[in-house]
């Protein structure tokens, strides 16, 4: 299993034993997500891709997303891109 971490800091790989850490820069926007689950399921969306979101992965997602605290909810809500938001915003 390898580990992929986002960080505002330079982009590198280590390795520890036989695993793989990844840091992939990102913009401190990224970073400021609230909720753990809304926080993974922004970039979950993003790695699938505007427009490329199954119906089946939409509604996993928000079934995910129902378990967030809606306070947390609502402010990442904010922070996604609009694509993200309409997709989002049907769980609240």
């Amino acid at each position: 299993m390898n580990v992929v971490l986002l960080t505002d800091g330079s982009p590198r790989e280590i390795k520890v034993g036989k695993r793989k850490i990844k840091f992939k820069k990102t913009t401190p926007r990224n970073l400021s997500a609230k909720g753990d689950i809304s926080r993974l399921v922004i970039q979950a969306l993003k790695a699938i891709g505007n427009g490329k979101v199954s119906p089946s992965d939409e509604q996993k997602i928000l079934e995910l997303l129902k378990k967030e605290r809606h306070g947390d909810l609502i402010h990442d809500i904010g922070i996604a891109p609009e694509w993200m938001q309409r997709i989002m915003k049907k769980a609240l």
